[in-house]
């Protein structure tokens, strides 16, 4: 094995959102499509597969505008399926943005459309999904999403798809979709005996432990999975940092803006963690890549203990869990800041800062120690909180953009767009917060409040409109209140 290994996860999307149930039954709302893709890209997801679940049970083509709207979000390869019933029908999904199409009920139906597609586009656009069932001691399989049984056997019809010109083998255990027990390795196994052809194991992923064995016992290329990912049971960088431990290689996966930094010989870069509604200093640790990335991923402070020689995230035993609202870098790229908000002592002596005051140096008195600011202080009034809801360093990275675009930048599309389209994608955020609040669990609700959000600081941004002024309404109203009492 050389080719670093991909890892890919998947949009189910049926009716313009992402779906997840069990073995394509029960389907479940698991968000919007377009801020998903922008978020597994942005935790280093190798590819991105795009399955329009219904297309062919219902007897239709894939929802083109939303594969458009997708791909304009996207820099990294983008595949498409579901309802692929012809050239015509695979040429609009290409046009539409997508780098690769597969085909699965109509190849079955007509296994020359393989032949026809690659002829058409090159083997590399074409990717054969098979969705396979156990039937009695042997693997079958199944087409209209897993609906309905064929009596094609796996390996016989792995073999004739290479043979008609297919680039890449997508095989799905439907027997283990949804269930999270882990990867039929042996359906992979006899995929892999028919065929020499990159084969995408799907179907199953529910552990961290679950993905390299897909690949060092089933002989995967890549891995691929969808609710372990829509559900934050797990990043994709955890997963590809679980590959490398077991002697997988992949692609790195190192959040934007940590690609540089100055790791010493033992792999490990000095931490300041700081009360970011305070200023005050609560502790310095060390952090490794690994508890980096973690802290990016999750919004909560990990670090590497020097003396256990382990990641720890903070709270873990005390609940005292951080959340990180920023992380900043030093100009020599050798000391990292976490800006948090603590939920109680950063000291495992019981106090706030793990830093206290010292004698005066020889000859000096000792200055007065600064008064202690309370969170409940800032909360109460008697500090005015210029950043609510911690949305300043957000407001910052949106104004940075508008001051100075990137290109692809989805902030900057929106902005260019105008203070219209950016009112309009705050109603539609707050109409599917709205609905999470009644449908979804609590991580599913806080995912789409932070997307309300999000769009709301860039509404802020495209009026002018300071989080400050925000604050001084706030704070406005809470003096009324007490004026009313």
């Amino acid at each position: 094995m050389s080719l670093a290994v991909r890892v890919i996860p998947c949009l189910d999307v049926a009716a313009g959102r992402v779906v997840k149930g069990l073995k394509f039954e029960n389907l479940r709302d698991a968000g919007d499509p377009v801020e998903a893709a922008r978020r597994y890209e942005a935790e280093g997801a190798d590819e991105l597969c795009f399955l329009d679940v219904a297309a062919s049970h219902e007897g239709r083509g894939t929802l083109v505008e939303l594969v458009k709207r997708v791909a304009d979000v996207l820099s990294i390869p983008f595949t498409v399926g579901g309802g692929v019933r012809s050239v015509e029908d695979a040429g609009a999904l290409l046009s539409a943005g997508a780098d690769r199409v597969t085909v699965n009920t109509a190849a079955v139906l007509d296994s020359s459309l393989v032949t026809r597609l690659a002829e058409r586009f090159g083997a590399q656009c074409v990717v054969v999904a098979v969705d396979a069932k156990k039937a009695g001691d042997r693997y079958v399989v199944s087409t209209h999403g897993g609906r309905k049984l064929t009596e094609t056997g796996l390996a016989a019809w792995v073999a004739e798809v290479t043979s008609r010109g297919a680039g890449e083998i997508l095989l799905t255990s439907m027997d283990a979709d949804g269930t999270k027990a882990g990867f039929d390795l042996a359906m992979l196994k006899a995929a892999r005996a028919a065929t020499p052809l990159p084969i995408v194991a799907s179907g199953g992923a529910g552990e961290l432990a679950h993905f390299a064995p897909a690949v060092l016992e089933g002989g995967a290329d890549a891995v691929l999975a969808a609710s372990v990912f829509h559900d934050r049971i797990f990043s994709v960088g955890q997963v590809k940092r679980a590959l490398a431990k077991a002697g997988v290689p992949v692609r790195p996966a190192i959040p934007a803006g940590l690609e540089e930094i100055a790791f010493d010989e033992r792999g490990l870069v000095p931490v300041v963690v700081r009360d970011a509604a305070t200023g005050d200093v609560l502790t310095l640790a060390w952090a490794n890549e690994e508890a980096l990335a973690l802290t990016v991923e999750t919004r909560k402070t990990h670090l590497f203990s020097r003396s256990r020689q382990a990641l720890w995230k903070k709270g873990e035993t005390s609940g005292n869990v951080q959340r990180v609202v920023r992380v900043s870098v030093d100009c020599d790229r050798d000391a990292v800041l976490y800006d948090v908000e603590p939920s109680g002592p950063a000291c495992h002596t019981g106090a706030a800062s793990c830093f206290a005051p010292i004698p005066a140096l020889p000859g000096e008195e000792a200055p007065a120690a600064p008064p202690v600011r309370l969170r409940a202080e800032v909360e109460a009034g008697a500090m005015r909180p210029s950043d609510p809801f911690g949305l300043g360093p957000l407001f910052e990275v949106v104004a940075a953009r508008k001051a100075n675009p990137e290109p692809g930048s989805y902030t900057n599309r929106l902005l260019a767009k105008g203070v219209e389209k950016c009112a309009q994608k705050v109603g539609e955020e707050g109409v599917e917060t709205a609905l999470a609040a009644v449908t979804r669990d609590d991580a599913g609700l806080a995912a789409e409040i932070a997307d309300l959000m999000y769009h709301v600081v860039v509404l802020m941004a495209a009026r002018g409109l300071a989080p400050a002024a925000v604050a001084d309404e706030l704070a406005a109203r809470r003096g009324k209140r007490r004026e009313e009492k």
